[in-house]
């Protein structure tokens, strides 16, 4: 026997069977692609089924062979592998059911627990139960008690209610013969109060008839105000033309002076040299004199006409006015500047305060103190404009000379703005017919016009 034939018969029927069958197919499509003529058992078996092919193995088959040693043992020895398998199977079902049955065990303990404690906690709920079965009894009859007592409460308190409705509507009877008489007392006061609007109609158009004449008053003011600044500015404009006028006339001096001057050195020349030399140097000193001179004219011209044009583009306000206070360097040698300003601003000061009708001032005006005011000022402000002029000449030092130039500018600006200020308040003030005032108001007035000359 080959082992492929022993191979063929140790394969169980159904796997022969399919072997078989596709052994057979395979052989006809063989036989078919070469052009042979396929057997007839080799078609009548790949035409049956594998169930056909057991049933005629069963019936026209040989028997069983027997089977080899070697067989034999490989078979016992997997028949033992499956007992052992099972026997495994068989203890693994064995500890489960004894996991399980202790798992019942621990859950049939803790379901007598429990059912112990329920037990329990029925005792105690009936226990509660019956407490509270006592203590609703006692409720209801203290309920049935409260009970009785509110109806008489209440039965109290609708007599009282009653009474109170009684009364009530004795207030309500005489609270409406009070509104009926209030009433009345509304009409009589609403006749009244339309007379009374009428008396105020009357009196509004009384005010507005004197209002429109306070109006009218009042933009004749503007109008005169209107004209004084027009003058005040062709004033300016003068004085600024003045100005010029005398700057050029000083320049025109200067030449004159500085061809004199070089006439007579030309003349002194044919002399004699001690003459030659005195004559020289008295013409040197002439010359600067004479150009000290031109140079402070020129320039208390050219700062009169820059005050003027300050003054023409309003840059100096005269609403809220600062006195300048001088330097150290400068103050010892300007205190005729700083007294007079502070003069002028002891004059605005009388005026604006002391002499106004509508304000309270704990000063009394003294006639002799405002004419020693208006004196000084009119004797130290003749030198004003050409001490200030040539303050700063008087040093060397640059920081010196900008500190005395700004002070000259800053204290022009004062000294014309509360002149302007004293002009405004005269005009405010007015005119008064009883002395002493009225004679204040005069030597204020002519010092103003002595300062504008």
């Amino acid at each position: 026997m080959t082992t492929t034939r022993q191979h063929i018969e140790d394969l169980d029927v159904d796997r022969w069977a399919a072997l078989t069958r596709r052994a057979a197919a395979e052989s006809v499509a063989a036989a078919e692609r070469l052009g042979l003529q396929p057997r007839a058992e080799s078609i009548a078996l790949a035409r049956m089924s594998e169930r056909d092919l057991v049933q005629h193995r069963e019936r026209n088959g040989p028997p069983v062979p027997r089977r080899s040693l070697a067989m034999q043992l490989v078979e016992a020895d997997h028949l033992r592998r499956v007992a052992e398998e099972q026997v495994r199977d068989a203890d693994q079902r064995r500890l489960d059911a004894e996991a399980a049955a202790a798992l019942a065990r621990a859950e049939a303990q803790e379901s007598a627990r429990a059912a112990s404690t329920a037990a329990e906690r029925v005792r105690a709920v009936e226990a509660e139960a019956a407490r509270k079965d006592a203590e609703r009894a006692a409720e209801r009859t203290a309920d049935q008690r409260a009970l009785q007592q509110a109806h008489a409460e209440i039965e109290r308190v609708r007599a009282g209610a009653a009474a109170e409705v009684a009364a009530a509507e004795e207030k309500v009877r005489a609270a409406e013969a009070r509104a009926a008489e209030r009433d009345r007392e509304r009409t009589a006061e609403r006749a009244a109060g339309e007379q009374t609007v009428q008396q105020l109609h009357a009196e509004i158009d009384q005010v507005r008839a004197d209002a429109a004449a306070e109006v009218a008053a009042a933009e004749e003011k503007v109008r005169a105000a209107e004209a004084r600044a027009a003058e005040r500015d062709k004033e300016r404009t003068t004085e600024r033309a003045t100005g010029e006028e005398a700057v050029q006339r000083v320049r025109r001096e200067l030449e004159k002076l500085r061809s004199d001057t070089a006439a007579e050195v030309a003349a002194a020349r044919g002399q004699a040299s001690g003459d030659v030399a005195a004559a020289r140097e008295a013409a040197e000193a002439e010359i600067v004199a004479a150009r000290d001179a031109a140079a402070a004219e020129v320039a208390h011209w050219e700062a009169h006409a820059r005050d003027m044009e300050r003054w023409a583009r309003g840059e100096v306000s005269t609403q809220l006015l600062t006195i300048p206070v001088p330097p150290p360097e400068v103050r010892a040698h300007i205190w005729s500047v700083e007294s007079t300003i502070d003069m002028l601003y002891q004059i605005d000061h009388l005026l604006e305060v002391v002499l106004a009708d509508d304000v309270e001032s704990p000063f009394v005006a003294d006639l002799d103190f405002a004419r020693n005011l208006t004196g000084k000022v009119r004797e130290q402000a003749k030198d004003l404009t050409h001490e200030l002029a040539v303050l700063s000449s008087r040093y060397s030092d640059q920081s010196q000379v900008q500190a005395a130039n700004g002070y000259a500018e800053a204290a022009r600006d004062a000294y014309r703005a509360l002149l302007q200020r004293i002009d405004d308040a005269l005009e405010r003030v007015g005119k008064r017919f009883h002395s002493p005032d009225a004679e204040i108001l005069a030597a204020i007035t002519a010092m103003l016009e002595d300062l504008r000359r």
